[in-house]
């Protein structure tokens, strides 16, 4: 043994770090090939129509920072975007630590059926709510960002109808949108209020926003600004496209109601049983409280009604996305 350690446990460490690295280089790989693919499309519907100046298609690709330190790749395996932190509602540091009581929570039900061996996938479960909660405030963010959009493209639209320029539209929307897209035109609006380019400040926004249709919107406007075109028409469509996808993506959480509702009564339906059950004969449930073999029991049935009621959620969302 080294350091008092078994070999068990020593293989057990290197098995999860090695999964880590596996998970991770999975991750960079998937994101590169994404990259590629939208760069080679990008190249293939621009190419025809450039007239002017040669129009950097890297631009419209999602973000990619300078080199990566340390700490910025450990934030990263948690979810954490240190560069857009305003993505989450809530201080960072305070989701971190949620996830570390809901690792500690788990593991501490883990660890009565399975003894303390289990407490070495801590750093894995913690990563693993961490991301999760990460993704869904990200999640909420960009639906909201979506939905309101169109209305945004078409203040803009309206605007330049009637001779407005479309920096002073920016400012329109930064101070009349609801968040979160008026903090995305607010932080265009100072850009161009520093002297800072309509195209680079519009293509900022896009890589913040991290949404296609932005990146729709700033291709949009760096094409009109470098070759001409009607604005006001473009702008239009993309509205009217971003609405019919909102629409039909509504359309299928309605199809999807009664799959959800089935998932709801599913769940509820032990912990309704249970309920009744504690009222009409306690000491017959008692024994899951009392004795240790039905307090693990116990934790094997919560755990796996979390663990279906997590699988279904998941379908369903596959299913509709």
């Amino acid at each position: 043994m080294i350091l008092g350690l078994s070999p068990v446990i020593i293989l057990a460490v290197a098995l999860l770090v090695l999964i880590g690295f596996t998970f991770s280089g999975i991750l960079v790989a998937r994101d590169q090939a994404a990259q590629k693919r939208l760069i080679e499309r990008r190249e293939a519907v621009l190419r025809p129509h450039i007239r002017t100046q040669q129009i950097d298609i890297a631009l419209f690709t999602k973000a990619v920072g300078p080199e990566t330190t340390l700490v910025a790749r450990a934030t990263g395996w948690f979810g954490i975007d240190l560069e857009r932190t305003d993505i989450c509602p809530v201080p960072w540091w305070t989701v971190v630590a949620a996830a570390a009581i809901v690792a500690d929570l788990t593991l501490t039900g883990l660890s009565m059926l399975l003894g303390s061996f289990a407490w070495i996938g801590f750093p894995v479960i913690w990563m693993f709510a961490s991301r999760f909660m990460f993704g869904y405030f990200k999640g909420k963010r960009r639906q909201k960002l979506i939905v309101q959009f169109p209305d945004a493209l078409m203040m803009i639209v309206r605007s330049i109808r009637v001779g407005v320029p479309v920096g002073e539209a920016i400012h329109i929307i930064a101070q009349e949108q609801p968040e979160p897209t008026a903090g995305e035109f607010r932080r265009v609006a100072n850009q161009l209020s520093i002297g800072e380019p309509m195209d680079k400040a519009i293509t900022a926004m896009a890589r913040h926003s991290d949404l296609a249709e932005y990146r729709f919107f700033a291709t949009a406007l760096t094409l009109q600004s470098k070759a001409g075109g009607a604005l006001s028409g473009t702008l239009e469509n993309l509205a009217d496209m971003i609405r019919k996808r909102v629409a039909v993506k509504e359309r299928g959480h309605a199809l999807a109601s009664e799959a959800r509702m089935s998932i709801y009564v599913l769940t509820g339906l032990p912990v309704f049983v249970a309920g009744a059950i504690v009222l009409l004969n306690p000491s017959y449930i008692a024994l899951l409280l009392t004795d240790p073999l039905g307090n693990k029991i116990l934790i094997a049935a919560v755990m796996s009604l979390l663990t279906g009621l997590g699988i279904m959620q998941l379908i369903v969302k596959k299913s509709v996305s």
